[in-house]
């Protein structure tokens, strides 16, 4: 794909599965360098992607496929109706940007943007109000990304190690 050509964007076929085992892998190893509990890459199978599509029956959940030259190159679960469990608010709904991975080879010519602005149509299309992603806080280049695209922060969790 090049900076000229805008991706394919569809939705998730079961043939899909194998190509977006590799990405979740390559995102885990990838997401190794900022947070050291992450799921070992080569243990992500189906059971992440059924995780995914049962998120979908459960939250009004798209699995959506963005393809260069027919080949998946990277993937977003949008969930459009997830309600607000936090006990001192509130009750309401909004849209959550699940998993958004791209492959590295892809990175940085479009394909990301182009995932979140159908995210974003899918939320508004399920009339949501907001739409929410969570990103490592360490993984800046993202960061930067999603403040680009208009994502602000909402509750920032601190840890502390105790060792």
């Amino acid at each position: 794909m090049t900076m000229s050509t805008a991706p394919e964007i569809r939705d998730y076929k079961d043939q899909d599965e194998a190509c977006l085992i590799q990405l979740i892998r390559e995102l885990q190893s990838h997401e190794t360098a900022y947070y050291d509990r992450m799921i070992p890459p080569g243990e992500i199978a189906g059971w992440y992607i059924d995780a995914i599509k049962k998120d979908c029956r459960d939250y009004a959940g798209h699995i959506r496929i963005a393809c260069s030259d027919g080949m998946p190159i990277g993937y977003c679960a949008t969930m459009t109706e997830v309600p607000n469990e936090e006990g001192d608010e509130v009750p309401f709904e909004y849209a959550y940007v699940n998993d958004l991975v791209i492959a590295k080879s892809a990175r940085g010519q479009g394909a990301g943007k182009a995932l979140l602005r159908d995210a974003e149509a899918l939320a508004r299309a399920a009339n949501a109000k907001w739409l929410r992603i969570n990103v490592l806080a360490k993984n800046t280049v993202a960061r930067e990304i999603y403040d680009s695209f208009g994502f602000e922060e909402h509750l920032v969790t601190m840890e502390k190690p105790l060792k």
